[in-house]
């Protein structure tokens, strides 16, 4: 469960046999430790630092370097003392009735939400990018969040519209010198409405090692409340990467 987990999390595309026979393996040389060494401490040190390594080395193998076993190295051991912990918790606290498999099955699932949940992180993390507003000598640096779902264009110019937090725009916007026109919208779930919307001089995105420099850019102005309590500052339009 754990080296399948970890393949799983860290996409490396091990076929399974490989990891199943791997992990059966290592769990029948585990037994075999645990009936013929009597020392405790070197039982621990035989399976913890040569048994695993031995299994990751195996399931995994060395494709991508020393970085990458040690990654596949550490996440199996943090996987399998998730697992062995949630398992004997659950079973001795009675949360999970008629006792070991239950909660191994149980224990499985808490490591695969577990996992799913990190994932789904790592996804939303990679989607959030540095930019850079630019409108005359202004310009504000925040984090805009890259939304496949932003389609929305202003019908009187053509252009994407991104969509800034009310508090940035207040921030950076100049509402009494800056042109503000509306833009008819519609968000899924809500009633149509109108968007205020401003063009900017430059809009830069720091995607890695280039830039991607959009001029004259549309940004559209959130209603107060709607992106403060996010991670980013800006929804930017499907189309800008």
């Amino acid at each position: 469960i754990a080296v399948t987990g970890v393949n799983f999390f860290l996409r490396r595309r091990r076929k399974y046999r490989y990891l199943i026979a791997a992990a059966g393996a290592a769990s029948l040389l585990g037994l075999i430790l645990l009936l013929l060494v009597k020392n405790v401490l070197i039982y621990a040190l035989l399976t913890h630092f040569f048994l695993n390594t031995g299994m990751v080395l195996a399931g995994f193998g060395i494709i991508g370097g020393k970085r990458a076993f040690l990654e596949n190295w550490a996440a199996t051991y943090l996987a399998v003392i998730l697992l062995g912990g949630l398992t004997g918790w659950l079973t001795e606290s009675g949360l999970i009735p008629n006792g070991f498999l239950p909660a191994a099955l149980a224990a499985t699932a808490g490591l695969y939400g577990l996992l799913l949940y990190l994932m789904r992180r790592r996804s939303f993390g990679n989607h959030i990018y540095a930019v850079q507003l630019k409108k005359d000598t202004r310009q504000l640096e925040i984090k805009g969040y890259w939304d496949s779902g932003n389609q929305l264009k202003d019908p009187y110019t053509g252009q994407s519209v991104n969509i800034l937090s009310h508090t940035k725009a207040k921030e950076f916007l100049d509402e009494t010198k800056d042109k503000i026109r509306l833009v008819p919208y519609r968000s899924l779930g809500e009633r149509e409405g109108l968007l205020r919307v401003t063009d900017v001089d430059e809009l830069v995105i720091c995607d890695g090692k280039h830039n991607v420099q959009i001029a004259h850019a549309s940004v559209g102005i959130a209603d107060p409340g709607l992106l403060e309590p996010k991670e980013y500052d800006m929804i930017l339009h499907a189309s800008v990467l």
